[in-house]
Order: C-alpha cells, then structure tokens, then sequence
C-alpha cells in the first residue's frame, strides 16, 4: 500500500487514448501541474503521455488498461492501493468487467485484501460516483472529447478525512 500525507486536492483521470501528452486537452494539463496528486486509472496508450504526467504532475500514481500496449502493460501495475491520511483508496482498471452497467461486485473482489473506502476506476468512458456496500466507486470518464461526448476528469478536495469530490466535463 502507497501512504501519502499533505495531499489536499487529487486529479483523476482515465482512458485518455492519446499519441502524445500535448494533445490532452489544455484544462486536463492546467489541472496536472497544479494538484497535488494526479491518478490515472488506465488507458493510457503512450508512453508520451505517460512521461508527460511524470513530468509536469507533483505526484502521480497510474495504472495500466486494456488498450495500453504490452510495454505499457508490464511496465505499470493493473491495480493499487493507496492510503491518504485514514482514507483508502483502491485504483483499477475494470476492463475485464464488460461493457456497462458495471459490476461492482466484480471490482471488489479484487479489492479483497484491503476494502477501500474509494475505488477510482476507468474502462467504461462514462463520469460516475456511485456508493456500493459502503464503498464510493468513482470513474472520471474520458479524458478525451468524441463526437458528442465531451471530455471529463473528476478532481477530489481533502481537508484532514473529509473529501468532497466533483466531475467536470470540459465542453469546449
């Protein structure tokens, strides 16, 4: 398990499905450099964009997803967990889940050594927080817009073992 302390505000994100850093969209960079803790939970697809989050965020934990390549993949673990003052939080990428509705059950089985009180998790593209048997499930959306859906990240703001905890989509 990752303990951190002095983390006030976490970005997360996921599925970005991006070539290169510089094409993530300028509110997600702006968001990067400026949170404490950047989180993304998978999908990734470059190292470009990877060493681009390493680079510009103060602090980052990253998971791995299905449509990341092999390298990627076995560079980076699947899932983590992470403690923030009393507050657990667990990282996954779901992708062998299915399509939507989640199966929360499923997330959580993977979860069995530690429960989290959050589990932050990407696949499905769709911005969620949804409470299950006690546990916060949060998914960002993408982090890329497409057609008609815009893209999303979810930012959380800690004071001591409170959070509150906001999506925004970007629709410009």
């Amino acid at each position: 398990m990752i303990k951190l302390n002095n983390i006030k505000n976490i970005l997360i994100i996921s599925d970005t499905h991006q070539n290169s850093y510089d094409k993530l969209h300028n509110e997600i960079k702006e968001q990067i450099s400026i949170t404490d803790l950047v989180i993304h939970c998978g999908d990734i697809t470059s190292e470009n964009v990877i060493n681009g989050i390493k680079k510009n965020a103060k602090q980052n934990i990253i998971v791995h997803g299905n449509s990341d390549p092999k390298e990627i993949r076995d560079s980076l673990p699947g899932k983590e967990i992470l403690q923030i003052n009393e507050i657990v939080f667990g990282v996954i990428h779901p992708y062998w889940g299915g399509a939507p509705p989640i199966d929360y059950e499923l997330i959580l089985n993977q979860f069995q050594e530690i429960k989290p009180q959050y589990i932050l998790f990407g696949h499905t593209h769709d911005p969620q927080i949804e409470l299950y048997k006690g546990v916060t499930f949060i998914n960002p959306g993408q982090g890329y817009s497409e057609f008609v859906i815009p893209a999303s990240y979810c930012m959380i703001k800690m004071d001591k073992n409170h959070l509150s905890i906001e999506i925004t989509k970007i629709l410009n």
